[in-house]
């Protein structure tokens, strides 16, 4: 259990076909969650994220800020054999309202399975909003929230989302290690990872 533990305690650096990626596994879920950038000086840049969680799992968010309020989230849920993904934005502690500052788009690399389900995404406008952004270089705090409770509506984006009963927290990736040429980010794109 220590080692479980451990593990999903550590952001772990990851190539991937040539592709460069920074992984959290949250331990009590087991949701991964895994980021990636071009090369750039700083914000704004596009962000490719994969979050991979158990079929039990009914949405799984990650904050661009380190925690949920005055940042862009994403949340991302199944339905059925289909990913979905939302941007979010909350002023309060309450469920997050969708967001039009951030642009997110579900490739169809995105899978789901009897025991798992993989939404990777492109994230456009979530990396720098008005009071903060996310540095391209070193460590950075993310958040991260989970849920088994159901969706009020999970065939579409506007779904509204209850309470993370499963968790919520911080971690911390380097995003040095996260960063990848134009071209290698742009095969995320199409490559399952």
């Amino acid at each position: 259990m220590a080692i479980r533990l451990l593990l999903g305690a550590l952001a772990l650096a990851t190539a991937v076909c040539g592709q460069k990626l920074v992984t959290y596994v949250e331990p009590t879920s087991t949701v991964q969650y895994s980021l990636a950038i071009p090369e750039t000086a700083a914000a704004p840049f596009d962000v490719f994220a994969s979050i991979v969680a158990p079929s039990n799992v009914t949405w799984a968010a990650i904050a661009f800020g380190g925690c949920m309020l005055r940042s862009p989230l994403v949340v991302a849920w199944k339905n059925d054999t289909n990913i979905l993904a939302s941007p979010r934005w909350a002023d309060a502690y309450h469920p997050p309202d969708l967001y039009n500052g951030t642009t997110v788009t579900v490739f169809n690399t995105s899978t789901v399975n009897a025991t798992h389900w993989k939404a990777n995404i492109l994230v456009s406008g979530g990396s720098s909003w008005l009071g903060g952004s996310v540095k391209a270089f070193g460590s950075i705090p993310l958040g991260w929230a989970v849920s088994s409770l159901p969706l009020a509506a999970p065939a579409t984006i506007n779904s509204g989302i209850r309470y993370h009963n499963v968790g919520k927290g911080h971690f911390e990736v380097n995003m040095t290690n996260a960063r990848n040429t134009q071209s290698a980010f742009d095969a995320l794109k199409t490559s399952p990872i």
